[in-house]
């Protein structure tokens, strides 16, 4: 959805849509205007959709689920799902990703699905390379059922009229992503280009209706703190890790600021993203699962009607057995 069709939709909602009244304003803006992708504040629980190079980075093949539900006060808000496979086979990480935007309770879906490979290459014996290419399709669809017209709308209500489009309308592209990224047990940092080809997702064969390509760039640094001897040696010292993840799209740029402190199986987090929200969150892990649960807080304009996004995920790590020599993981955050 682009930062035109939130204004309009917002807009919308808060003149029309309390009536239960949708128009054709979601798919002239679906047109007209370019897209953008989606966004999740638990960064690292999606870090594939971060950054494909992640894939495999946790050596061990792991299932990751996430949900967000963006903007709970509006009428018709934004709720987005992704569900993620990924593991290293012989220093390959090996994945596939699936995303899905729901704008407007089923009027607006879009949908991805990729399949990423990702070599990983020992630099030395502190920093390992991972490469990713990611391949797959991008599809949106518009239900047609559920839109109101405005010259359907007179006065007293509806009069009858004819919708002027009479049937479902959807696209469906193919999609390509690179990323690179660069990691030690302290430090870690990467780049990545989705939508290399900038697939052209208009239902009217609009040439301006494309996906944008996405750049992001982003660091971590992960900081022991003091603790005694032992807690050292089993890896169970305190640690913060800040954080600086930078993305534009189009003409969009979001700069996002965070820090996370990690105490044994828990781990709390704050966040900011650049004029317009704090992100809370906490999370537990243990060996095997883990699971996040993040809080927007708006502090933009729209703080008073939004009531902010939340957001849950969840992951499980299968066993595996370890191969030597091998690939080394990743040690950044899990949510």
């Amino acid at each position: 959805m682009t930062l035109l069709g939130t204004t309009l939709l917002l807009i919308f909602n808060s003149l029309i849509m309390r009536g239960k009244v949708y128009v054709l304003m979601l798919f002239v803006v679906s047109n007209v205007a370019k897209s953008q992708d989606n966004q999740y504040s638990q960064f690292f629980a999606n870090k594939i959709y971060l950054n494909p190079a992640f894939t495999g980075t946790e050596v061990c093949p792991m299932v990751i689920l996430g949900f967000r539900d963006q903007w709970p006060g509006m009428q018709g808000e934004y709720v987005s799902c992704t569900a993620s496979y990924d593991q290293t086979i012989n220093k390959v990480g090996f994945g596939v990703l699936f995303n899905s935007d729901d704008a407007g309770r089923g009027i607006l879906k879009t949908n991805n699905v990729s399949l990423i490979a990702s070599p990983k290459v020992r630099i030395n014996h502190e920093w390992t390379a991972s490469f990713a290419l990611e391949g797959g399709i991008v599809s949106k669809r518009l239900d047609h059922s559920i839109l109101i017209y405005p010259n359907q709308l007179s006065s007293t209500g509806l009069n009858g009229n004819p919708q002027e489009i009479t049937e479902d309308k959807g696209v469906l592209n193919t999609d390509f992503s690179v990323g690179a990224l660069f990691y030690s047990s302290y430090l870690y940092f990467g780049y990545a280009m989705h939508h290399v080809m900038e697939p052209n997702i208009s239902f009217a064969d609009n040439p301006d209706g494309v996906l944008y390509r996405r750049h992001t760039g982003h660091v971590g640094v992960n900081v022991d703190l003091p603790a005694p001897p032992h807690e050292r040696r089993l890896g169970k010292a305190p640690r913060i890790s800040p954080q600086i993840i930078f993305q534009q799209q189009g003409p969009a740029r979001e700069l996002n600021l965070g820090l996370y402190y990690t105490k044994n199986k828990f781990t709390s987090g704050i966040w900011y993203r650049n004029e317009d929200s704090v992100i809370l969150l906490l999370g537990v892990q243990s060996r095997k699962f883990s699971f996040g649960f993040s809080y927007d807080i708006t502090i933009s304009k729209l703080s008073n009607n939004t009531f902010g996004a939340l957001e849950l995920s969840t992951a499980y790590m299968f066993n595996c057995r370890s191969k030597k020599p091998g690939i080394p993981k990743a040690e950044c955050p899990s949510f």
